[in-house]
């Protein structure tokens, strides 16, 4: 909106496109041309495109834009010391601000700085008309204010458009905040326990509760809640359809669980339905397909739900959907790489007949040792995830030393002392966690310190790297070796307790020998 308009104190209800000059910051060509046509489409016809920020300062020395769409990552000048130079130009020249790295630190910063808005990489063509609408509505509101402020009338007035202003701030903070937190969650389980807290503690609700549609089922599985008793990850709830294929959550569930009857029940056929501003049900559809279904109630206090809290779970619902699919495709991509990893050390294993099974023997051993010892169901499903590929590392050594049926001479020992660093070398572009690293890395680390490849010692040495040494060790004695038949099982108990406190972590090595004397068929393994 141009500030002459409001010197001339016109009353502006929809901007004149085709007045609007616009400009584009962005060093990827293709956004460019991309955001000029859809400009063009919507009857913008004073359109200019810049490839930086240096570009973008030298075309407003001789010119007033209304909109400059710039993004805050690009060589020479950054976006926010652009920002900060276009604003002292011109003052009243709305800065939407483009990245795909947000954090609430970086949206405090651009919009203390006089960013007019957001826009995450990537987005919708759709997300501009919105934001344009918005910030077409933000500077009528100013308008008004200034007029009110000029004429010295209507103080509650001006109050009033004051409280809307700090509450469209307000609203701004928790959409990025919302934007920000999801940008650090890498799990599923995480990620629907914060749809849950997220959607309560916005809405100032009492009951939240997250559910997945299950295809071809008349249920819906609840993955997530707060504030409901007797409900709880994997309970089903029916529901129900009527003559018109319509489906709907039974009133008894209502009544029960967010002190509501309806004799109908909730309509989930028809999205967003409010009930008596008593409860909100949000859908999640990714793909167009309906995924997960929020229904959040008993607002505090006894207040109403209104749109705003409305907005603000349709907005979870559309971020956070876009998470659940990437998660579920990263998810996807690693299980794929981690089979094939495990299907080469198979392939591995099956060249030698004295090592066939090892890497899955020695990850059933580890994991009943963890659970013994009290290892946490992320613990062992990292035993699940690393066990399996420990000795990935040993594709790098050459079969020669691998199978020699003799003593190793010192220079093929430092080779086979490689293959720790070598696998996790291979593993690294998986992601995974700094533990299932550390099984893969420290599994030939010694109790006093003289292990490889780091030479760590004690507690030093990670928690489930010593369940696997010793779970390793025992099948290698356990098993016939290209060097030597297998040997006894006693002796193989035997040589744990007399190295429990040198190579191994005496704790470990007590909850082994319990489970390997517990358990007649581990004495059947030998081949």
């Amino acid at each position: 909106m141009q500030i002459e308009a409001i010197q001339d104190h016109q009353t502006v209800n929809e901007p004149d496109l085709r007045k609007l000059k616009v400009m584009i910051v962005d060093d990827e060509p293709m956004i460019c041309e991309t955001l000029k046509i859809f400009f063009h489409s919507m009857g913008i016809n004073s359109i200019k495109t810049v490839n930086s920020g240096e570009m973008a300062l030298s075309a407003i020395e001789g010119a007033r834009y209304d909109y400059i769409f710039m993004d805050l990552m690009m060589p020479g000048i950054s976006g926010i010391d652009t920002l900060k130079k276009i604003k002292e130009i011109h003052q009243y020249t709305s800065v939407i601000i483009m990245t795909g790295y947000p954090s609430m630190d970086t949206v405090i910063n651009a919009m203390r700085n006089g960013a007019s808005d957001f826009l995450i990489k990537p987005f919708r063509l759709q997300d501009i008309k919105i934001i344009l609408e918005r910030i077409h509505r933000f500077q009528i509101l100013m308008e008004k204010n200034w007029l009110l402020h000029q004429e010295l009338e209507g103080k509650k007035q001006v109050e009033k458009l004051n409280t809307e202003l700090e509450k469209m701030i307000a609203h701004q903070s928790r959409m990025y905040d919302i934007v920000d937190s999801l940008s650090r969650i890498s799990k599923s389980e995480d990620l629907y326990k914060f749809i849950v807290t997220k959607s309560i503690d916005s809405c100032n609700a009492g009951k939240a509760c997250f559910m997945l549609f299950e295809h071809g089922e008349p249920e819906l599985l609840v993955l997530s809640q707060q504030g409901m008793q007797d409900i709880y990850p994997g309970y089903r709830i029916c529901i129900n359809s009527n003559s018109n294929g319509k489906l709907f959550l039974g009133g008894s569930f209502l009544e029960k669980h967010f002190s509501k009857s309806i004799e109908e029940g909730l309509n989930i056929s028809n999205y967003g339905t409010k009930i008596n501003n008593n409860i909100i049900a949000i859908p999640f559809h990714i793909r167009n397909e309906p995924f997960g279904l929020l229904i959040i109630g008993n607002k505090n206090g006894g207040k109403l739900f209104n749109d705003e809290d409305k907005f603000i779970l349709m907005f979870l619902a559309e971020r956070t959907a876009l998470n659940i699919e990437n998660i579920a495709l990263y998810n996807n991509l690693t299980q794929s790489l981690m089979a094939s990893l495990t299907s080469l050390v198979s392939a591995i294993e099956a060249k030698d007949s004295y090592t066939q099974q090892h890497s899955s023997r020695v990850t059933e051993y580890s994991k009943k040792i963890a659970l013994r010892m009290g290892c946490s169901y992320d613990d062992i499903h990292r035993l699940e995830s690393s066990g399996p590929i420990h000795d990935i590392g040993k594709i790098g050594v050459h079969d020669s030393i691998l199978n020699k049926p003799g003593l190793l001479t010192s220079e093929e020992f430092e080779e086979i002392k490689n293959h720790p660093l070598i696998g996790l070398n291979i593993v690294a572009p998986l992601g995974l966690d700094p533990d299932e690293q550390a099984i893969i890395r420290n599994h030939h680390e010694r109790w006093d310190g003289k292990g490889y490849p780091d030479g760590l010692s004690g507690e030093n040495i990670p928690r489930l790297s010593r369940i696997l040494s010793v779970a390793d060790s025992f099948d290698a004695m356990n098993s016939n070796r290209a060097y030597r038949k297998s040997l006894p099982f006693s002796v193989c108990i035997r040589e744990l307790r007399t190295n429990s406190g040198t190579q191994f972590d005496p704790d470990v090595v007590e909850a082994a020998v319990s489970i390997f004397n517990s358990d007649p068929e581990i004495s059947d393994y030998p081949i």
